[in-house]
């Protein structure tokens, strides 16, 4: 285990890049901003970097320095360029400074606030007009959309890591040589905490992540149609229009039939694990195969959803961007899931099995260790790939928002690096002797607290970074 220390220096570049997503940017105008020109424009045109949606026609508008409008009829998609925006202007403006004031939702379903002014005349080009009663609503840096989206990550990555422990942790644990020996009755208390918890959490965080696509769906509508989160609560037809123009909308509505199929799913593998009425089944490490599997796999095509709606798909080789993202999501999951598992497992085995509690904790730490490994070489590389493809130099690190977000994040997973090396090292040392210590497990357990917070205070960065420009924008 010499490597990890080259691994964790490897996740400093990787770890979480692929939430970022891009904006649409305004890359020219005609007429130009904060130009002067003689002629006074019979329509503006305005074109972005990637296609754009507009939700309404007022969200955008053409209006004098007093803030009157000046527009001859309503903005639209120009046809045939989904990248372009145009809206007619009355004939003969007189002289003087105009502001174009827009609101587009780009591709990766940013929403996109701007304002430019020009002049007709001779100029000069004074200030924009940024008066009026207009609301913007919440920006996609604010609390709500951060806390949205770091709901959503919570509760999918949990669901997500949380099977993929019990499969690839639990389950192997209780065959190792650590559980040999222990007596029947304790191992059967052990399996029916073990089953009860998952099913405790399963539910919560299936319950949980659909409330947290509902306020995401909530908050990301205030944004796009500029108006509060409580206004967009009660608007129900802006929420539907969110629902059916917006791509983000389109998604949300494939994820939370996902999720109520994978509700649904949940409903059959528990009756199948416990079983019904005289006929209760004891728990078992091994619960029946199909229902886990196809509960992973709609998990995993919600998580889908979440990449192919960022700036993955606007990426050069967008379907090689979304597959790293995607994975780096679901290693990020198993890998931070995990450790609340390995936790709670340490805390509660010896409660429930106190002759044989301390071996058990032992088996499901050393099978955890051996998984955590493997999901951080899945986050550094995935995330390496992602890394490469938001960047045009080093030096966007520093330079941008984005980077200095995201170098933010190095200096938290720095605090989780020391107590990931130390608990490594303590597993490695009772293997090497095959025995356990009650001394080191509760060492691990408290170095296991300050991953679980650093991992957290991760996702939350991760939720602030998708908000801001990649460098390479």
């Amino acid at each position: 285990m010499r490597r990890f220390p080259a691994l964790m220096a490897l996740i400093v570049l990787a770890l979480f890049p692929a939430g970022a997503l891009a904006h649409a940017q305004l890359v020219r105008s005609t007429p130009q901003a904060e130009s002067a020109g003689n002629a006074s424009p019979a329509t503006v045109r305005m074109e972005f970097t990637e296609p754009v949606t507009l939700l309404k026609a007022a969200d955008v508008e053409v209006v004098n320095r007093r803030g009157e409008s000046v527009a001859a009829g309503a903005a639209r998609v120009t046809p045939g360029d989904v990248k372009a925006v145009e809206i007619p202007v009355r004939p003969g403006l007189p002289d003087g400074t105009y502001t174009v004031r827009y609101r587009v939702v780009s591709a990766d379903s940013h929403v996109i606030p701007g304002a430019y002014p020009f002049a007709v005349g001779d100029g000069p080009v004074g200030p924009p007009f940024l008066g009026g009663p207009t609301s913007t609503g919440p920006g996609m840096t604010s609390p709500w959309l951060v806390t949205a989206r770091f709901l959503e990550l919570v509760g999918l990555g949990g669901l997500l890591g949380l099977t993929a422990f019990r499969w690839l942790v639990w389950r192997p644990a209780w065959g190792s040589r650590w559980v040999a020996g222990i007596a029947d009755d304790a191992r059967a208390a052990g399996l029916e905490w073990g089953r009860d918890a998952y099913w405790t959490a399963f539910g919560a965080l299936a319950v949980g992540s659909m409330v947290a696509e509902t306020y995401l769906l909530v908050t990301y509508s205030a944004s796009a149609l500029g108006t509060s989160v409580a206004d967009a609560l009660t608007n129900t037809s802006g929420i539907s229009t969110v629902l059916s123009t917006t791509r983000l909308g389109a998604l949300v509505q494939v994820r939370g039939a996902l999720l109520f199929a994978l509700f649904a799913v949940g409903i059959w593998a528990f009756l199948s694990e416990f079983g019904s009425g005289q006929q209760s089944r004891p728990a078992t490490a091994t619960p029946p195969r199909a229902p886990a599997a196809l509960m992973a796999a709609l998990v995993v095509a919600v998580l889908y959803g979440i990449a192919a709606q960022g700036h993955a798909s606007q990426a050069p080789v967008a379907p090689a961007q979304i597959a790293a993202d995607l994975g780096h999501m679901c290693a990020g999951a198993v890998w931070g899931a995990g450790l609340v598992a390995a936790l709670a497992a340490m805390r509660r085995l010896p409660a429930r099995m106190p002759s044989a509690g301390a071996r058990a904790s032992t088996a499901v730490l050393a099978a955890f260790s051996r998984v955590a490994l493997w999901a951080i070489v899945a986050i550094v590389l995935t995330g390496v790939v992602r890394t490469l493809g938001e960047i045009d130099a080093v030096d966007d690190l520093w330079r941008t928002t984005w980077g200095k977000v995201l170098v933010a994040k190095v200096a938290v997973l720095g605090l989780a690096g020391l107590p990931a090396l130390h608990n490594r090292r303590v597993v490695a040392t009772l293997e090497r002797r095959g025995t356990t210590s009650a001394v080191g497990l509760a060492r691990v357990r408290r170095a296991v607290l300050v991953e679980i917070a650093a991992s957290l205070a991760i996702v939350a960065l991760a939720a602030l970074l998708v908000a801001e420009v990649p460098g390479r924008l």
